[in-house]
């Protein structure tokens, strides 16, 4: 499948990942996080849901790649502050158990 952010490798093909790769999940995850609520018109509810500005809770991450993206399960969240008020947060994943 595409990657998604679609970029380009260093000979200008387009980078693609394999479907239920390890690369996969962490792309998944990596969306979750980095939506509001409310940012996707036709997926309304996909996303963090109101998050305090500098203040992301472990519990909130995890329960929003639950809802959102079912298929993987959050094995690692971090949430740590970083500059102007914002925070990192690394999450490690993998596929979930059917």
């Amino acid at each position: 499948m595409i990657s998604h952010p679609m970029r380009l490798d260093s000979a200008g093909a387009i980078v693609t990942i394999d479907d239920h790769s390890a690369r996969a999940a962490a792309e998944m995850a990596g969306h979750v996080v980095s939506c509001l609520v409310g940012e996707r018109a036709l997926a309304p509810l996909y996303g963090i849901h109101e998050p305090v500005p500098g203040r992301l809770s472990v519990d909130v991450i995890a329960g929003a790649i639950a809802v959102c993206e079912p298929e993987i399960t959050a094995t690692r969240i971090e949430v740590a502050p970083a500059d102007g008020g914002r925070v990192r947060v690394q999450v490690d994943v993998e596929w979930s158990q059917p």
